[in-house]
């Protein structure tokens, strides 16, 4: 058998890059693409069948903004219940309650946006050329 200790570490690819990169593509799914409306026929062509090889990762990408949606709107389902909770113990003019849970959901409504996005990229990808 062969050890794989050669003395020198092999470092992985993430390692070197920094933390806001790494959560920018982990999260991000559009960093994956390549423009297929610029160039000449061939580099369209070109770039549009390297999209379709990258259609297999968008799965991945849909369950992680799925997760994103239930989560954000849970966040958001709890501050409102929260505020209207308040509202009727308190007669307060501001509820901090519910400027919470303004702000989780426009969080939600763009996670949203990113899901549906996605996934009609998916379908477009995937759909059969004939």
């Amino acid at each position: 058998m062969m050890s794989r200790s050669s003395g020198a570490a092999v470092a992985s690819h993430y390692e070197d890059m920094p933390l806001s990169l790494v959560l920018f593509r982990y999260l991000w799914p559009f960093w994956l693409f390549k423009d297929a409306s610029r160039g000449d026929r061939m580099t369209r062509a070109a770039a549009y069948r390297h999209n379709r090889s990258m259609r297999i990762y968008l799965p991945g990408y849909l369950m992680k903004w799925m997760f994103s949606c239930v989560t954000t709107f849970g966040i958001t389902a709890g501050f409102g219940s929260l505020s209207t909770a308040q509202a009727a113990s308190t007669g307060r003019s501001l509820d901090v309650f519910a400027i919470i849970a303004a702000g989780w959901g426009i969080i939600f409504a763009c996670s949203v946006c990113v899901l549906f996005i996605t996934s009609y990229i998916y379908f477009y990808l995937s759909r059969n050329d004939a």
